[in-house]
Order: C-alpha cells, then structure tokens, then sequence
C-alpha cells in the first residue's frame, strides 16, 4: 500500500495568497496615509499663503490710511483753521475695495479723540489719585482735565434735557472736589447708552469703580472698589492700578455689565494715556449728549444732541466757543469742560479687513499722526 505525496506547490498556493493580499493591504494604506498628509500639507500651506498675502493687503491698507492723514495735514496747513471734522476724506464711510487675487478689502478710519479717555478719569498730578506714566507728555500740561469745581454745589438736571436744576443729596455727590472733569464726562455718558442707559447712582458708582480700577493707590472711594474687593470675590483676581493698556479691561471691572460694556466700548479709548482732549467735531451722538454744563449730572436730551450735531453738520460750530455759546449750553458754568474739548485730532484707529477665497482677517492699527509722519504705534488682531 502507498501513500501519494502532496504537491510543494498546492500546499504553497494559500500562503502566497495571503501573502498577496497583505501587500496589497500595507500599499493601499500607505497610499492612503500619503495623501492624507499631501492634502494637509497642501491645506497648510494655501492656508499660510493665503495669510500671509491678506496681512500685505492689511499692511498696505494701513499704509493708505497714512497717506490719508498726511494729505489732511497738508490741506489744514493750507487753511485759515486747522480742524479736524467728519467731513474730511479720511472720515468717509468705508468702501469695499476689489482685489486682483479675489476678494475684497475694506477699512474705516475712526477718531480716537472723538471718544472719552479712560485714562483722563484719574488726575495726573496729586496724593491720593495719583497716576504715573513712563509716556512722555504730547503738549501741554494745561490739556489735562481739572480736578474739579469747588466754586458750586453740584445739582442734577431732569433726565432728558439735563437743563432744569434739581438739587441732588449731598450723600450721592459728596464734596465738591470728589469728580474730576472726565468722571462727571463719563457718569452722563453711562446714562447716555439708550435701552441699556444706568441711572445717575449705578453711573457714579461704576464710574469710581472704574477710577479706583485705574489709580496706583489701595485707598478705596466711596462707592468704589479696590484690592480687597477683587481679592475676595468668587473668582479672585486684582485691579490693573495703573493706566488701561485696553478697552477691554473694563470687562474685568467690578459692577461693569456685558450689555454695558458693548454699549460703551465704541465711545471710549485708552489712547493717548496722558494729555489728550476731545473732539467736538468728531464725537458721536452719545458723546455729545455727556457734554452738558459743568453743573449739570444728566447728559443732554437726544433733541438737544441732535440738533447739535446737525448745527455741526451744517458748519454752524467750528470752534469750541461755538458749542459753548450755543443755547443749550450758552450762560451755564463751563469752566471744567472747556479745557477738555478741542477741534484738532492726532490719534486715529483704523479698522481694517481683508477676505480672500472665504478667509477673512481683521486688523485694529492705532495711529498717531505727528506734522511730518503717521506712526503705527500698536496693532491687534482681535480686541482693543
């Protein structure tokens, strides 16, 4: 009896087989993996590019905005008054421009000066609410905000036309020297924000917790904030005491809300930090409304600003004794606020963005214009 011997080759058949299909497995999975990381690779560098070329449009968006500047400070030097108005070149609405690559460009410039310094809140010389700077100063001294009136008791206008004289209790004021110029600015500021306006208390309130926020000291006002009640709080953190460097800041202040602080945003600046007034010519409706006599806590009634800024439109203010003389205004004690205001503007935001193949980028550039250059001098991607 025999036994038949398999073939070498039949008992190999399978084996190669396997073999086949393991190849056939390992190369379709490394050609996978390939081009997964070719069209990441691709993804990142279109992406850079892309980058890269809408931060040179940025660039040259900026460059454009100087150039804006210096013509303007030619053409001022030309005229009898140099001012600085919403009707230059520079303060035109903002229009999309067409690039060559695909997309679009647009950027707006906007006055900074135009807005309340937060900065200006605190007295830059004195004890207790004193503020250093490393900046040096950008004029003279004498643009600084008072310290405060001494010569009256303050009273508190009717709310909408801030003209009729309603004493206010002597425990919601205090003594006659406790606001500065800019403090009394922004309290009738914070009652000035339409649907999410504060009434006069919750304005001081917030106000000298903004101060306090602000100076260098721990000596805390009477209605505001310092160490203890950040230090203390559910989520501990302490206060800048010293100039804000951002608008943004505000959001960490005690009492500020996020319906307050988008509404104030837009009309407040920490730019310059020292030795700065504001625009009359420039300023927004709200603004306008908070520049009300020195005796006066409520801001202006919107008709009152209005009509103001339509007076300003038509060329019927000019100057700064133009809007002191005004009926509105006209025979009330304006001794704090006529330092504060000015028709000249040397800081400039420009708000810049560019979109390319559904990729957008934003640029916020703070521009100070001097007589012979314009200067960037700080830029960001996202908040001021």
């Amino acid at each position: 009896m025999c036994c038949r011997r398999p073939e070498p080759y039949r008992s190999q058949r399978g084996a190669a087989l396997i073999i086949a299909m393991l190849v056939f497995a390992l190369s379709a999975t490394l050609l996978v993996a390939l081009q997964r990381e070719f069209s990441l690779a691709l993804q990142r560098g279109t992406h850079q590019l892309f980058s890269e070329q809408a931060w040179a449009y940025l660039i040259g968006a900026e460059e454009l905005a100087k150039l804006a500047l210096q013509t303007d400070t030619l053409l001022d030097a030309r005229s009898a008054t140099a001012a600085d108005h919403l009707g230059e070149l520079w303060a035109q609405p903002a229009t999309p421009y067409p690039l060559a690559a695909g997309g679009w460009m647009t950027g707006q410039l906007t006055d900074l000066q135009g807005r309340i310094n937060l900065n200006m809140l605190v007295k830059a010389s004195g004890n207790q609410n004193q503020l250093t700077t490393n900046e040096r100063p950008i004029g003279d001294d004498t643009r600084e905000a008072s310290a405060g009136d001494t010569r009256t008791q303050p009273s508190q206008g009717d709310n909408q036309s801030g003209r009729e004289d309603e004493p206010v209790g002597q425990s919601a004021i205090g003594e006659a020297d406790r606001w500065t110029a800019t403090q009394k600015l922004l309290i009738r500021l914070l009652q000035a924000l339409g649907d999410v306006s504060l009434p006069l208390d919750e304005a001081m309130t917030l106000t000298e917790a903004i101060s306090d926020f602000i100076d260098r000291d721990a000596n805390r006002r009477q209605n505001g904030a310092e160490v203890d009640e950040y230090r203390y709080a559910d989520f501990p953190y302490l206060p800048a005491n010293r100039a804000l460097a951002s608008v943004s800041e505000l959001r960490s202040v005690r009492g500020m809300t996020p319906e307050v602080y988008e509404a104030l945003a837009p009309l407040v600046t920490v730019w310059p930090e020292r030795n700065t007034q504001l625009n009359i010519l420039t300023a927004p409706l709200p603004v306008l409304r908070a520049l009300n006599a020195d005796d006066q806590w409520a801001p202006l009634s919107v008709m009152d600003a209005e009509r103001l800024a339509e007076r300003r439109q038509e060329g019927g203010i000019t100057e700064v004794k133009d809007l002191l003389t005004d009926p509105i205004l006209e025979g009330r004690p304006s001794a704090e606020l006529e330092p504060l205001l000015d028709i000249r503007s040397d800081w400039f935001l420009l708000d810049a963005s560019v979109e390319l193949v559904d990729r957008q980028r934003h640029l916020f550039t703070v521009l100070r214009r001097g007589t012979d250059t314009t200067v960037a001098v700080f830029r960001s991607e996202g908040e001021l």
